[in-house]
C-alpha cells in the first residue's frame, strides 16, 4: 500500500496530517491484503510547487513510520522507504536507516536484459550500480531491498522491446533479482491502461482487452512450478556442478517441503536487439551437471520455458549422478526428486 495521496492531480505537496486518516481506511478496507506499507512514490518527480520537498518527504517519512510501528493493527507490516529516481535525489534524502524496514528502488534497466552491466564507467543502470549508488544512501546499514516498480514496456519506437523479448526477461529479472538479493520485485504493471499513448499504455503484463502476453504466462507458469505455501521450514543442501559452455550461466537453486529440489539455471544474455529492435535467438549451451551429493535423487524433470513463455516438460536421464542439458535465454527449472509421486503441474498457455 502507496502512501501519500494527493487531493488532486496536480501533485499538491504531501501532507503528513493526513497520514492517519490513509491508515485508517488501510486497516477498515485493505489490512487483510496488505503485505507492506510504502512511503510516497517519487516525491522528487512529483512534489510540484513544493520547494522544500527534500525536508518534507524525510519528515514524511519517518512519522509514517513512527505511526505504523505504534498501531497494534499495523505494527506488524514492514514499511518501505520513499521510491526516488536519481542518485542526487537518493543522496539528497539521504539516510533513513532508523524509519524503514527496507530500502526501496525502482529498478528499470531499459532495453537491457535484466543481469546486464549497464552503461558508462560505473555501469549505469546496472544491478550493481543501483545497489552501490542509490540504495546505500537510503539505509547506511545496508538493510535489505524491494524493487517496487520494475520492468519493461512494449513501445518499441521509444524504449520498447517485443511481447517475446519481455517475456523472456521478465521471468529473468524476478529470478536475476533475487539472486542478487533483492526479496521482492514488484512488476509495474498488471494491465496495459486504456487510452494512454506510447509508453505509459503498454507496461502491463496483460493487454487492456485483458488478453496475455507472454510476460503474464511467463509469472503464471513460474508460480505454478514453484509455489509451496506453508509453514517456514529448513531446506537442506545440495552441492553440485556445471561443467562444458557454462558462460553467462546463472543458476538458483530451491527446495520444497516433500525434499525436491528445483534448480532454476537460464543464461542471463541479450535477447532483444539494442540498434535493430529486433529479437535475438541466442544458441543453447550444453552443460553437464553433476550431483555431488545427490540426496538419492532417482528422477530428473526439466520445465523448460520456450520463447513463448509456454514449458515444455520433459524426462532427463541421470547416468553415475549426471545429466546433460541444454541452457538458454528462457528460464529452465530441473526438479530433481528421490520419489515418483510427485503431483503433476498445470500449465497455462496460449
Amino acid at each position: 500500500m502507496v502512501t501519500g495521496s494527493r487531493s488532486s492531480d496536480r501533485h499538491p505537496p504531501i501532507d503528513p496530517s493526513l497520514i492517519d486518516v490513509e491508515l485508517n481506511a488501510i486497516k477498515i478496507y485493505a489490512l487483510v491484503a496488505a503485505v507492506s506499507l510504502e512511503s510516497p512514490n517519487e516525491y522528487d518527480l512529483e512534489h510540484g510547487p513544493d520547494t522544500d520537498w527534500v525536508k518534507r518527504i524525510q519528515n514524511y517519512s519517518s512519522l509514517l513510520y513512527i505511526k505504523v510501528k505504534s498501531d497494534e493493527m499495523l505494527k506488524h507490516l514492514p514499511v518501505i522507504g520513499p521510491s526516488l529516481t536519481t542518485e542526487q535525489a537518493y543522496e539528497a534524502v539521504g539516510d533513513l536507516d532508523q524509519y524503514i524496514d527496507y530500502v526501496n528502488l525502482h529498478l528499470y534497466q531499459g532495453r537491457r536484459c535484466p543481469g546486464a552491466n549497464g552503461t558508462g564507467p560505473h555501469g549505469y543502470g546496472s544491478i550493481t550500480w543501483f545497489l552501490n549508488y542509490l540504495a546505500q544512501h537510503q539505509s547506511s546499514s545496508g538493510k535489505h531491498i524491494q524493487a517496487t516498480e520494475a520492468g519493461y514496456h512494449n513501445y518499441v519506437p521509444v524504449g520498447g522491446i517485443s511481447d517475446e523479448a519481455e517475456g523472456k526477461y521478465v521471468a529473468r529479472m524476478f529470478a536475476e533479482f533475487f539472486r542478487r538479493g533483492i526479496v521482492r520485485t514488484y512488476k509495474y504493471e498488471l494491465v496495459d491502461e486504456e487510452g494512454k499513448q506510447g509508453k505509459e499504455g503498454t507496461f502491463g503484463l496483460l493487454r487492456s482487452n485483458i488478453s496475455e502476453k507472454p510476460a503474464f504466462r511467463a509469472v503464471k507458469n513460474l508460480i505454478t512450478i514453484l509455489s509451496d505455501k506453508g509453514s517456514n521450514f529448513a531446506p537442506d543442501s545440495s552441492n553440485y556442478k556445471f561443467d562444458g559452455s557454462v558462460n553467462d550461466i546463472r543458476e538458483i537453486l530451491f527446495q520444497k517441503r516433500n525434499g525436491d529440489f528445483y534448480l532454476m539455471v537460464w543464461l542471463e544474455v541479450p535477447s532483444w536487439d539494442l540498434n535493430a529492435s529486433i529479437d535475438l535467438y541466442p544458441p543453447p549451451q550444453q552443460v553437464l551437471l553433476t550431483l555431488l551429493n545427490n540426496h538419492n535423487i532417482s528422477s530428473a524433470t526439466l520445465y523448460a520455458f520456450n520463447n513463448s513463455a509456454d514449458v515444455n516438460v520433459s524426462v532427463l536421464p541421470i547416468n553415475n549422478n549426471q545429466m546433460t542439458l541444454n541452457v538458454t535465454d528462457k528460464i529452465n527449472i530441473l526438479k530433481l526428486s528421490n520419489h515418483t509421486n510427485s503431483i503433476p503441474h498445470v500449465f497455462l498457455s496460449r
